[in-house]
């Protein structure tokens, strides 16, 4: 009867240790997954502010 209740909290452990790696790597792919979306976005977002500056910048210029 010890032997078994020993296998049963064995196969139980390993369960619980499996969900967590099932989990973790849930995690792990949604995380690569907004960093992949941020690498992306990054280009676009510098773009924005190369264009704003230049835009101050001319109208500075123009403005006198």
């Amino acid at each position: 009867m010890f032997h078994n209740d020993r296998e049963s909290l064995e196969l139980d452990r390993l369960e619980h240790e499996s969900r967590k790696l099932v989990a973790e790597r849930q995690k792990l792919l949604a995380e690569e997954k907004k960093l992949r979306w941020e690498a992306n976005l990054y280009p676009v977002a510098v773009f924005g502010g190369v264009l704003t500056a230049f835009t101050a910048v001319a109208g500075f210029f123009f403005k006198f």
